[in-house]
């Protein structure tokens, strides 16, 4: 149970960490958002992450995200990855990210599963390599550790920490993991908008990699 800042309703449908209703959500929409967007703020302490976007007017534009934040000297943007050292935007590159993964077996339990390929067939045979679900293949799980968007109930919060503290990692080395049974590479947030460049190499380079993987082992050239 918890109680309504506004209304002073209290019912089990209140988060108790938002502290504004429905009802006042709809109805009270300015105040609701004074009360939420100071919740939002607050919980973005814990991470030494900025509370809103930067905007330093002598700061360093980013344009990676609709954020567009002006971060200034020696800090960092609202995604916790991007830096503005000595004039200069670092942190993220097609080269390298902040980010971890692992083998999904297909057919997955991704929410997309009744649209995609490896859980339908859709495609077959050029994006797929089964008329129906990928049975004995797998997917390649990236999940990325720098997001531009702030949800208070993320599944995947702790990559807030990681997004400050965790290694750089190198598209050779996610490749490395990208083998004949890889059929498919999912992208998870964190939000990848930070570290689109790295995606978009990354998954150039797999699709290179699985041609030639797929050619010496099935005798055949793919698209997938």
């Amino acid at each position: 149970m918890a109680q309504c800042e506004l209304c002073q309703k209290t019912s089990a449908f209140i988060s108790e960490a938002l502290g504004v209703c429905l009802t006042c959500i709809r109805e009270r929409p300015r105040e609701a958002l004074e009360i939420t967007g100071r919740v939002h703020r607050e919980s973005r302490g814990e991470f030494g992450l900025p509370p809103v976007p930067p905007d330093d007017p002598e700061g360093v534009r980013c344009d990676r995200c609709v954020n567009a934040c002006r971060i200034g000297d020696d800090d960092i943007g609202y995604c916790g990855l991007r830096e503005n050292r000595a004039g200069r935007l670092t942190g993220g590159s097609a080269a390298a990210a902040r980010l971890s993964w692992y083998h999904d077996p297909l057919p997955t339990n991704c929410v997309a599963d009744w649209v995609c390929a490896g859980g339908t067939g859709a495609g077959y045979p050029t994006y797929c390599h089964r008329p129906g679900a990928e049975s004995g293949y797998k997917n390649l799980a990236v999940f990325f550790q720098a997001c531009s968007f702030n949800c208070l109930y993320c599944q995947n919060w702790h990559f807030k920490r990681e997004s400050t503290t965790s290694s750089y990692r190198t598209v050779e080395d996610l490749l490395q993991d990208v083998d004949p049974r890889t059929s498919c590479i999912c992208y998870f947030g964190g939000d990848p908008s930070p570290q689109l460049p790295f995606s978009i190499k990354a998954s150039r380079a797999a699709r290179d990699k699985k041609r030639l993987t797929y050619c010496a082992s099935a005798g055949k050239q793919t698209d997938r």
